[in-house]
């Protein structure tokens, strides 16, 4: 985002506003002359009188609300770009585009259902089997599973306009809702900067739309209070973004294949009361991903027997499985005679020129002109706007790759198809030196509403290569806002954000927290808290030692205390290991700490899962908590460290000289840790979801704390390195000044440990955490309603209880070897038994590794 303020600002004073249409290039803005369109003409007038200013601060601040929605922190770039100019079209040219989605819409409905029933476009010869049969997206298993409203609900269609002007269908989404989730954030983007120019413009709102969609999915399953969930993909996959952005706008749960369970062929969601059975599933998968029991092994986006539930109930599930098999390229040339065939119609809009080359002739012909040609895969694979792969031309091409690729069209014709580029019309685009004209080709979304289908009124558009494009390709990802302008006067907005009135009671019950959102909630408070936990002792260990770095005298424990945090396994730190106080080892530790993206509990790979995880908890983090994840990076400490090329000798110099910046890095990202649980603290609503997040904290912050004990204490060095080690431990946790306050002189062990382990008022404490992991588990569902404690609530008490029955004289008590057993004792057990603790909850609210809990019940009698 720096970057491109920083283009913006140098080229801001160049600005030039005169707009020229390319040469005989069809312009939506420009017509013949110059003339700007009436649609175009308030656009045309702000972009006239605005300031080169104004104009900077609206684009730095559409970069900033696209990064904030869009910026992907697991590959740690944006994935979307907006521009500040939108795509406006008027009312005669989107009905007739309008016309044409939905004769397709309908089209493909039929087509489907031909080809998963009685296949009569084969018999007839209207479609070669080949072309259909050679497609992995057909898929033979759902054969015979028809839908009662059809295969389609959701459909998108890529339309471009050739120079002259002239429309076509340039490619078909019908796999999942391809690219929903980018449209309705470029609106709210859009209407937050431009507001003002939307409503001048007298543009369609998409809004009513999307509110008779919902409308109409809510009543498909013919139930009261149906459960409606979005099937997505995992966040590693590119398209993640977009869906997730979609089930929020539509208020609907976001799910992966893992949270579903097929039981007695229906399909439920794995909560943290139970099973839940979900009524309608949007899916947002790849069909052959669905099933890996009847479809693709290596798929496993969907349940084990979710076909067979499909074939159970054919309505569970929109798109229906199978759909994809219409994207299909090969199928353009066949479009016109199935159109006459299945409507009795002829084609509104055509699809763009192609050739299959499963045809032989079509192959000859292909072969015998090859550099008139670009070749594509007939099944793209992906829906997500903008990702089309390019097509392969010979032009660019030595004489190795033609022959490589005209081996490919004679062995694996019937997977590709032939076109001869066309060219793309041009739409005004906002560049740091002005409004300049680009190629572009636009995507809109039909939906199935009541018993027709519908058209969103918008959708979006993306710049694409002139030279060698002939799908929605662009490497930039550069998209517009599109814009119908209406004849008539638009009714004031009614937004989404406004509840629908059958959901006007007042409620506060929260709904099903789904497992793998309590797991994923979980974990953010553990890598929070363990994050929190490791800054904490390295900013101590560094601040006692800055003074002395070249003679270290005090303690070596601190030390100690980093290497422990770093060996741990399995939340117990390794024993035995034994710390040098030299300077090359303390910057030994700090470097593996700082820098490490292998180490399990180094910062680098702590920050990776904190923001992985965020990721995944997107739809339940405010704004404010989202930021502050995302920008949480070990970097700021790494960049302080000293080289490792220094020598021994000059190495304690820098360590000194650095480590005052080393501190105020790590102390920046404490703050921004200590914000994130303020927000969590003070913002998030009391629901399951913030009790197993602040679970995961406790759990977390309890294993630190004996660590730090144990590691500190668990032998006598000396009354003046055990009162240095005190001190360092009141510092680590937050507890010195309430130590001073209580107690006047220098610090005895039997009163840190009180301060530290028994004081249940002292939220860093041990026993307070342990008595509010008893709580919170107390409170969760499942836990045991009757006389007999689940496994969990034992575990949680007891540990409680140990500790508060401990007696802190007895744990400061020295024996003759100098170790101090009782402690020790004490300490191990809560490092051994809090990882057991953490696996019971897992196993209990997150697994679901039995469809019902069974507890044995002993006859008295007997």
């Amino acid at each position: 985002m720096n970057s491109m303020n920083a283009a913006i600002a140098v080229n801001a004073a160049s600005l030039d506003l005169a707009y020229k249409a390319l040469p005989g290039v069809f312009d939506e803005m420009a017509g013949p002359g110059g003339a700007i369109g009436p649609a175009w003409r308030v656009c045309a007038d702000w972009f006239g009188q605005s300031s080169p200013e104004a104009q900077l601060a609206d684009a730095q601040k559409v970069e900033r609300l696209v990064f904030e929605n869009f910026f992907d922190p697991q590959r740690g770039r944006q994935a979307w770009r907006l521009d500040l100019v939108p795509l406006i079209l008027d009312q005669k040219t989107w009905s007739h585009i309008e016309r044409a989605a939905v004769q397709r819409a309908r089209l493909y409905n039929q087509i489907l259902a031909d080809i998963y029933g009685p296949q009569n476009v084969f018999a007839e010869g209207l479609l070669p089997a080949a072309l259909v049969q050679s497609d992995e997206s057909f898929l033979r298993p759902v054969h015979g599973i028809l839908p009662t409203r059809g295969h389609l609900t959701f459909l998108a269609l890529d339309f471009a306009r050739d120079p002259l002007g002239n429309w076509r269908i340039i490619d078909t989404h019908t796999e999942t809702p391809a690219g929903h989730g980018f449209a309705l954030a470029n609106r709210m983007v859009v209407s937050e900067v431009s507001g003002n120019l939307f409503r001048r413009s007298n543009a369609l709102r998409i809004a009513p739309f999307y509110q008779s969609l919902i409308d109409d999915l809510l009543s498909r399953p013919g139930v009261d209070d149906p459960m409606l969930a979005v099937l997505a993909p995992s966040p590693d996959q590119s398209s993640f973004v977009g869906h997730s952005f979609m089930a929020r706008y539509m208020r609907q749960k976001r799910i992966e294949g893992s949270d579903l369970r097929v039981v007695g062929n229906r399909v439920y969601l794995k909560t943290v009361d139970g099973l839940q059975k979900i009524d309608l599933l949007v899916r947002a998968i790849e069909g052959h991903k669905a099933d890996p029991l009847e479809l693709a092994g290596v798929g496993f986006d969907g349940p084990v027997g979710l076909v067979e539930a499909c074939r159970q109930n054919p309505d569970l599930m929109v798109n229906a499985l199978g759909t994809a098999v219409v994207e299909n390229r090969g199928l353009s040339g066949y479009l016109a005679s199935l159109s006459n065939k299945f409507l009795g119609e002829d084609l509104i809009i055509p699809d763009t020129p192609r050739l299959w080359l499963g045809d032989p002739q079509a192959r000859s012909e292909v072969l015998a002109n090859l550099d008139q040609y670009i070749i594509h895969n007939a099944q793209e694979g992906t829906g997500s706007p903008g990702e089309a792969a390019p097509g392969r031309s010979v032009r660019t091409m030595s004489e190795t790759e033609r022959a490589g690729l005209e081996a490919d069209i004679r062995f694996n014709g019937p997977r590709l198809v032939a076109e001869r580029p066309i060219g793309f019309a041009t739409a005004p685009a906002w560049t740091p030196a002005g409004l300049r004209p680009e190629h572009y080709a636009l995507r809109i979304y039909v939906s199935l509403i009541g018993d027709s289908f519908a058209v969103m009124p918008g959708g979006l558009a993306l710049s694409v290569d002139d030279g060698s494009t002939v799908a929605l390709t662009s490497t930039q990802a550069r998209s517009r806002d599109v814009w119908v302008i209406a004849e008539e006067r638009v009714p004031p907005n009614i937004s989404l954000k406004r509840l629908a009135s059958r959901e006007m009671t007042v409620q506060r019950k929260s709904q099903a927290l789904q497992s793998r959102a309590a797991d994923n909630l979980y974990w953010l408070g553990r890598y929070g808290e363990r994050a929190d936990g490791t800054l904490r002792v390295m900013r101590q260990a560094l601040q006692r030692s800055a003074a002395d770095l070249l003679a270290i005298s005090s303690s070596q424990r601190p030390i100690k205390t980093l290497r422990a945090i770093l060996d741990k396994e399995g939340g117990a730190a390794k024993a035995g290991a034994v710390v040098d106080g030299e300077p090359e080892m303390l910057w030994e530790i700090l470097n593996e700490l700082c820098t490490d993206p292998d180490k399990f509990q180094a910062l680098p790979k702590t920050f990776e899962n904190i923001r992985n995880i965020a990721v995944r908890c997107r739809d339940r983090l405010s704004e404010d908590s989202w930021r502050i994840l995302t920008g949480l990076s070990a970097e700021p400490i790494a960049r302080e460290l000293p080289p490792t090329s220094l020598g021994k000798e000059a190495l304690p110099a820098a360590l000194a000289a650095q480590s005052l910046d080393i501190i105020e890095a790590a102390e920046g990202l404490l703050d921004r840790l200590a914000a994130f649980a303020g927000m969590s603290h003070e913002n998030m609503t009391r629901n399951r979801g913030w009790v197993f997040m602040d679970l995961g904290r406790r759990i977390e912050r309890a294993l630190q704390m004996s660590t730090l004990l144990l590691t500190l204490f668990e032998a006598s060095e000396g009354d003046d390195l055990d009162s240095d080690d005190m001190v360092f431990a009141l510092q680590t946790a937050d507890s010195f000044i309430t130590f001073r306050s209580r107690y006047r002189f220098a610090p005895q062990l039997h009163l840190v440990l009180d301060l530290l382990v028994i004081d249940e008022m002292n939220p860093r404490s041990l026993a307070y955490q342990l008595a509010t992991i008893s709580d919170h588990i107390g409170e969760l569902p499942k836990s045991s309603d009757d006389a007999v404690r689940a496994p969990d609530q034992r575990l949680a008490l007891e540990l409680l209880t140990k500790v508060r029955l401990a007696d802190v004289m007895e744990l400061s008590q020295v024996g003759p070897d100098g170790q101090r057993v009782a402690l020790q004792k004490l300490f191990s057990e809560v490092i051994r038994e809090l990882p057991q603790l953490s696996e019971l909850v897992s196993r209990h609210y997150f697994s679901l590794a039995d469809e019902q809990p069974q507890r044995l019940h002993l006859n008295p009698q007997r």
